[in-house]
């Protein structure tokens, strides 16, 4: 069975699979996270791997919300990427002759103080990865456009590099995470992270007690990121991470609570990534 991934061919997501023991002839990129996702909740494929949260933007928020949209996919493992970018064009193109730059949101974001002083004059376009970005550009539709995109990419699809490193912070890293079937629950391993769901809608005075949870049992939280509810203005969910399994003595009666009180569910518990195993994409 396949591994349904954010592609296409040479996207940050693919090079991200072998940290998760993906191999990659069983890995079919599709072309939007919703897309992965939906093809594991259909049963095409057996795991899906997405881009979930970047040390410089924050929280891939298409993930975070498409996954958390429905309630039959969990986490089971993520991996840690340290990446870098790249400005490349057509053959025989120039910085001068750029008028838009292809991009997915989350790397605009990391380039945007080169693209202030270099490319002032250059639109943005959004894509909805790097290396579709880049698959774009190669296809020459456009006359004036350029990709950014990690430098193997770049060349994969034949264009020319005119700047690396134009990321605004080179230790930038970008976290990934493994969502399948919730058939079985994984087991804990002691370097565990937890991901929930807290549905306040408009009970935002309840934060406090949500978090108050967690610091009377000692739980230290590693992120806490508020989403809009869908019910107009003022009306949120907020998706928290902690360390620890939701198996764990001191987890598992704080997550039993919050379902309890709040309707919170829980998004996966999983082995938490080594930073010693950082790797670099260039």
């Amino acid at each position: 069975m396949s591994i349904a991934y954010l592609g296409p061919a040479g996207s940050f997501t693919e090079a991200a699979l072998s940290g998760l023991d993906v191999p990659h002839d069983s890995a079919v990129p599709y072309s939007t996270v919703r897309q992965a996702l939906d093809a594991v909740r259909r049963g095409e494929a057996t795991a899906g791997v997405i881009p979930w949260e970047n040390s410089v933007e924050g929280s891939v928020t298409e993930s975070v919300d498409t996954l958390a949209a429905g309630r039959d996919l969990r986490i089971v493992g993520e991996t840690l990427l340290r990446v870098e970018f790249a400005l490349a064009v057509p053959p025989a193109g120039t910085l001068a002759s750029v008028r838009q730059v292809l991009t997915h949101p989350v790397a605009h974001a990391q380039c945007r103080a080169w693209l202030g002083d270099n490319l002032p004059w250059a639109d943005t376009v959004t894509a909805t990865s790097t290396a579709q970005a880049a698959r774009e550009v190669a296809a020459g539709a456009v006359p004036g456009r350029a990709a950014i995109a990690s430098p193997d990419t770049l060349r994969r699809y034949g264009l020319d590099i005119l700047a690396s490193g134009i990321g605004d912070r080179r230790d930038a890293v970008t976290r990934f995470v493994k969502v399948a079937r919730p058939v079985t629950g994984s087991l804990p391993t002691g370097v565990d992270r937890t991901s929930l769901v807290v549905p306040l809608a408009d009970k935002m005075q309840h934060l406090h007690t949500v978090l108050e949870e967690f610091a009377r049992s000692c739980i230290p939280l590693t992120a806490v990121l508020s989403r809009p509810g869908g019910f107009g203005l003022g009306t949120y969910s907020f998706l928290l991470e902690c360390e620890g399994h939701v198996d764990d003595p001191a987890v598992g009666p704080v997550v039993a609570a919050l379902a309890q009180r709040h309707a919170a569910f829980v998004l996966g518990s999983y082995p938490r990534a080594d930073p010693g195993r950082l790797a670099l994409l260039t």
